[in-house]
């Protein structure tokens, strides 16, 4: 469960390489689905909360999310 006030690293996608392991604080929910966030220099990002690694859930680091090239 995601909590207003905690803090929470962004899930992986597969395929892609990412090094960010920043933590990111809600600070708002925008909707049932969304939450606000603000990284640790202040700027405030809006992500689905299914990015978010869930605490009860610490194995699930990767996102659903799929890119594909197009050539």
């Amino acid at each position: 469960m995601i909590e207003l006030g905690k803090k929470y690293r962004l899930k992986k996608i597969k395929g892609f390489e990412s090094y960010d392991s920043e933590y990111y604080k809600v600070i708002g929910f925008d909707n049932f689905d969304t939450v606000i966030c603000e990284n640790t220099c202040g700027e405030r990002f809006v992500f689905m909360k299914e990015f978010l690694i869930d605490p009860q859930k610490p194995d699930e680091i990767y996102s659903d999310l799929i890119f594909k090239r197009k050539e």
